[in-house]
C-alpha cells in the first residue's frame, strides 16, 4: 500500500492526515502523517469541470470579434471552423485536452458538444478526464428520433439558449429528455437577461453563465435548488463578469467551468484563481467557497455525491497539491495556478508531477 500525507480536505476544512491506497482503491484515511509517504502536500478530491467546449481548441479565435460573432449558432466563426475541421483533428484535440485535464487534477468534464450524434461520439476520444457529454441536435428543432439516438450516446442535452429555439419545441425537448432520465441543461442570460421564469419552467438540471442575472433571478435559483455554472475567464474575455459574490450570498449552488477551449484552456486551478479574485473585487473576502465550486458542486451537477470526503473503499479520486506553507485555502485558490499537482490518482491510473 502507498500513502500520501499532509493537509487533508474534509467537510470541516483542512486537517493533518493521510490517505493509503492500493490497486486504485482508497484503503485507509486517518489523522496524522503516515511513514514513507510517496507525496506530501494538500490532499483533496479531484475537480469536476462543469462546463466545457473542448473541441473548440481547433478554432483560431480573432480577439476583435464579438461574443456572437465567435460562438452564436449557426454561422459564427466557431461553427464554420468546426464544420470545416476533419474529425481526426477534433479527436486529437479532445484526447490532448482530456489528458491535460487529468494531469491537472480534473477527473470529469461536462461538455456541451455540438455536431449532433456524430459530434457526441467524438467525445470517446477523451483519454484522461472522463467526458460527461451533453449533446446538441444539428438544428434547434425537436426531432424525437434524433434526440432519442443522441441520448443513447450522451448523458443529456445542452441547448445554447432559449432565444435560439421556438419555446414550445424547447419545452417538448426538455420534457422528453427528462422522461429518459437524462440531464437537461441550458445556457442562460449570458449576453442579455432572458426570461428566467420561462427557463425554469423547462425544469433544467442546471444553468450556465447567468452573467446578466438580477437578485430576484438568483433568489429563485437558490429557492428551487437550480445550480449555476460560471465561467469567469470566458465571460471576462468578452467584457462581462458573473455576479459571483451575489450568487454566493443568495445561497446559489455554484460550480466552475472553463467554457470554450479556444479562449480558455481547461485548467480549473486558473479558473479558481480568477473566481477568487473576482469574489474579492465584488466584496466577498472568504474564498473557501471557491474550492467547493471546483471539488464539490460540479459533482452535484453530474449526479454524483456532492460531498468532498475521501472515503475508504471508494475508487481513488484525489490529488496532492504542493503546499506553500500558508493558509491552505489561500494557497489553493490564489497560489496554485500554473503548477501541476504533485500526484493525481483516479481509479487505476496515477499521474505524477514535478516533486
Amino acid at each position: 500500500m502507498q500513502y500520501v500525507s499532509g493537509q487533508l480536505l474534509t467537510e470541516e476544512g483542512f486537517v493533518e492526515g493521510h490517505v493509503g491506497f492500493e490497486d486504485g482503491v482508497v484503503a485507509e484515511v486517518g489523522r496524522g502523517k503516515a511513514k514513507d509517504s510517496v507525496s506530501e502536500g494538500l490532499i483533496l478530491p479531484t475537480f469536476v469541470n462543469a462546463h466545457t467546449h473542448i473541441a473548440d481548441y481547433v478554432v483560431p479565435v480573432d480577439p476583435l470579434l464579438s461574443l456572437a460573432e465567435v460562438v452564436a449558432p449557426p454561422h459564427s466563426l466557431k461553427y464554420r471552423v468546426l464544420a470545416a475541421t476533419p474529425e481526426s483533428k477534433q479527436r486529437e484535440a479532445i484526447g490532448y485536452l482530456s489528458e491535460r485535464m487529468a494531469r491537472g487534477g480534473t477527473s470529469v468534464f461536462s461538455d456541451f458538444r455540438e455536431g449532433g450524434i456524430g459530434g457526441a461520439r467524438l467525445m470517446s476520444s477523451a483519454e484522461g478526464a472522463r467526458a460527461f457529454v451533453l449533446g446538441k441536435p444539428q438544428a434547434p428543432h425537436f426531432d424525437r428520433e434524433e434526440i432519442s439516438a443522441l441520448l443513447d450516446v450522451a448523458e443529456g442535452i445542452g441547448p445554447s439558449a432559449i432565444s435560439d429555439w421556438d419555446y414550445e419545441e424547447l419545452r417538448e425537448l426538455a420534457s422528453f429528455v427528462r422522461s429518459r432520465g437524462k440531464v437537461f441543461a441550458i445556457h442562460c442570460s449570458e449576453r442579455i437577461r432572458e426570461d428566467l421564469d420561462k427557463v425554469l419552467d423547462l425544469r433544467p438540471s442546471y444553468l450556465v453563465h447567468m452573467t446578466q442575472a438580477t437578485d430576484a433571478d438568483l433568489e429563485r435559483c437558490a429557492q428551487l435548488d437550480v445550480p449555476v455554472v460560471v465561467c469567469p475567464r470566458s465571460n471576462m474575455f468578452f467584457g462581462m463578469a458573473p455576479p459571483l459574490a451575489r450568487m454566493v450570498r443568495h445561497g446559489v449552488t455554484v460550480a466552475l467551468g472553463t467554457d470554450n477551449a479556444m479562449i480558455s484552456m481547461p485548467d480549473l486551478f486558473v479558473e479558481m484563481e480568477f473566481a477568487g479574485r473576482l469574489l474579492r473585487q465584488q466584496g466577498e473576502k472568504r474564498l473557501d467557497c471557491v474550492i467547493r465550486m471546483a471539488a464539490s458542486h460540479g459533482r452535484k451537477i453530474i449526479n454524483r455525491s456532492p460531498l468532498i470526503e475521501i472515503d475508504p473503499g471508494a475508487p481513488c479520486d484525489f490529488m496532492v497539491v504542493r503546499s506553500q506553507n500558508g493558509d491552505p485555502v489561500t494557497d489553493l485558490v490564489l497560489r496554485t495556478a500554473g503548477e501541476q499537482p504533485l500526484l493525481v490518482c483516479m481509479g487505476g491510473r496515477t499521474w505524477r508531477g514535478p516533486q
